[in-house]
């Protein structure tokens, strides 16, 4: 049994770390023949790694709202993927509520989520990714602050191509800032800063947040080769694409990818998709390695062995598996599938967990091991439970997504049991079955095989108990919406439109210096 914080006369401390687009499989500890993660193995090592986990979301702010709230899609009804803005307050996020019971709260990295949510729940920001910053003023974002006071925004990675700069969806080209310019190396030492300046007589609460491997595939320089493409071993499920071109898929999916496509990345040339595996590779050993930096500031302060330790993402990633790379096309075990490794003090130590857990899952067992009474409204479980002799285990767990077909919005949704994957979009388009037990790379579509017509109907409706009666707040459309009437603001034009921030400050000094001497 966990020997609760209070019975030790001190709160446990908590150290969230998260990645964004991280396919589970792609780690040390999970087995891959070719990434390294000594940072992540040794979590793995004094831990529990949950090898059945799953995003309740495959894309990126409506899955980290279910984290942060413990709350499904429908409970919580943020679809959309672009409203920091959102004025309203939650005094229940994860972060408000151990800022609540006096722990010091801080977030360095990428949020993605609602800006009033993280100002109320973080005593500490550091952001790096320009969703994060206010529509008019880029350099909100404090990564972004920084590289302009070097002189270097112009070469800032991420955001759409601007002329003359490398950038890639492909991994064939680093990014053209040195490492200790990086996003992962800053979000890294704002952390160890925090560690270094924070009050020692309060439990910490931090979420350290990178903000890749997401696109752009660009490591710094330094570590673009680490990785050869001509040792990287592609999963046996490339087939998919590669051989196979998707048969028994859905037609769109089909006609998506029958000459080639930029997203998600699909390539009649394995080579190219070796290559952008590679540089991912090289993204995931660095983000590893700045939390390595971590642990070991924590061992070093005597702290670690008070701390509850986690590391997940957001979503997956294909990487390889059915032939692709990035996302936004059907909700895969690769794509929605996630890291899930979590130690404690007295935590049992290299163990592996088969259970079904979900991200929701998260804000109950933090609770659990932190003693902090969870308010009313939460809808995941405690994985605690799932450790001991009498395991409670789930016996499903959910994807919601809104997603654009054909200029269609559909709502679409995915049960996973332990197994069956079952991904339903509409009557015309229909869905997609396939069998964990004798296909674990999702290759044969059973959707239409009448011998599988009663496990169809039983996840159906499964699913549709799930689902039936959720509302949404924001959505695919209101994100269009958001992104029409800020198309012209600094931020949008830097991020979307491939503006350099050189070029916007120089036409509003011109502008002020018309208006001051017309």
């Amino acid at each position: 049994m966990r020997q609760k914080s209070s019975d030790r006369g001190k709160r446990l401390n908590v150290l969230w770390l998260m990645s964004d687009q991280h396919n589970a499989n792609c780690a040390g500890y999970a087995g891959h023949p070719n990434v390294k993660t000594p940072g992540l193995d040794r979590i793995a090592q004094n831990g529990i790694e949950f090898t059945n986990a799953f995003a309740n979301n495959p894309i990126c702010s409506p899955s980290r709202i279910c984290f942060m709230t413990g709350q499904h899609m429908h409970t919580h009804r943020m679809f959309g993927n672009n409203h920091a803005e959102y004025p309203h307050p939650n005094p229940d996020t994860l972060a408000s509520l151990f800022r609540r019971y006096g722990y010091q709260t801080g977030l360095f990295g990428k949020s993605h989520m609602i800006r009033r949510w993280d100002q109320d729940g973080f005593e500490r920001i550091r952001y790096t990714d320009l969703c994060d910053a206010q529509r008019n003023d880029p350099t909100t974002t404090h990564y972004f602050a920084n590289l302009e006071k070097l002189g270097l925004t112009d070469l800032y990675e991420e955001g759409n191509p601007k002329p003359g700069q490398l950038y890639t969806l492909d991994g064939s080209a680093p990014a053209q800032l040195p490492y200790e310019h990086s996003i992962e190396r800053f979000t890294g030492d704002e952390t160890l800063k925090f560690l270094d300046e924070r009050d020692v007589t309060r439990p910490f609460f931090i979420h350290m947040s990178f903000q890749r491997p997401h696109s752009p595939i660009a490591p710094a320089p330094e570590y673009f080769n680490l990785y050869d493409p001509a040792d990287i071993i592609l999963p046996n499920s490339a087939a998919d694409y590669f051989e196979n071109k998707f048969a028994g898929k859905p037609t769109f999916m089909q006609k998506s990818l029958e000459n080639g496509c930029g997203y998600p990345l699909a390539d009649p040339n394995p080579e190219r998709l070796k290559r952008c595996l590679a540089s991912y590779f090289a993204l995931i050993t660095c983000i590893d390695m700045e939390i390595g930096r971590v642990l070991d500031r924590l061992e070093k302060q005597g702290e670690l062995e008070n701390t509850v330790v986690f590391y997940t993402a957001d979503h997956g990633d294909f990487a390889g598996e059915h032939g692709l790379f990035h996302k936004n096309f059907g909700i895969y075990d690769s794509i929605q599938k996630i890291p899930f490794l979590l130690s404690w003090p007295g935590s049992p130590k290299g163990m592996k967990c088969p259970e079904l857990v979900e991200s929701v899952d998260l804000y109950p067992t933090l609770c659990e091991l932190c003693d902090i009474p969870m308010p009313q409204g939460r809808e995941g479980q405690s994985v605690l439970p799932l450790l001991g002799p009498k395991v409670k285990s789930k016996d499903a767990v959910f994807c919601e997504w809104e997603w654009s077909i054909d200029n269609e919005e559909l709502k679409i949704s995915a049960i996973r049991t332990r197994d069956f994957r079952l991904v339903y979009y509409n009557s015309q388009i229909g869905g997609e079955l396939y069998n964990h037990l004798d296909d674990p790379g999702e290759t044969v579509n059973l959707w239409n095989n009448p011998q599988f017509r009663d496990v169809q109907t039983s996840l159906l409706q499964h699913l549709f108990d799930f689902t039936l009666k959720y509302q949404t707040e924001t959505s695919c459309k209101t994100d269009r919406e958001l992104d029409e009437s800020c198309r012209f603001t600094p931020t949008r034009l830097l991020h979307k439109q491939g503006k350099f921030w050189s070029d916007l400050t120089n036409a509003y000094q011109k502008q002020r210096e018309l208006q001051t001497h017309p």
